[in-house]
């Protein structure tokens, strides 16, 4: 799920994947290729957080 949070939308190119249960919320970027798999959380709601190109945010993972 992608969400917007603090009327801040995540950046998603088209080549990132985010999983269906998974969500990415407020200040975030997410480079070519990265990957958010099932359960995992990232959060941007108190500063920007840039997930490198081809980086994989494995499951359940939590970055806030």
């Amino acid at each position: 799920m992608i969400k917007t949070y603090n009327n801040q939308t995540p950046v998603v190119p088209d080549t990132a994947f985010v999983s269906q249960t998974a969500l990415v919320m407020g200040n975030v970027t997410l480079g070519e290729y990265a990957g958010v798999w099932p359960g995992a959380v990232i959060r941007g709601d108190f500063a920007h957080i840039h997930i490198g190109n081809g980086t994989i945010i494995e499951d359940n993972v939590v970055v806030h």
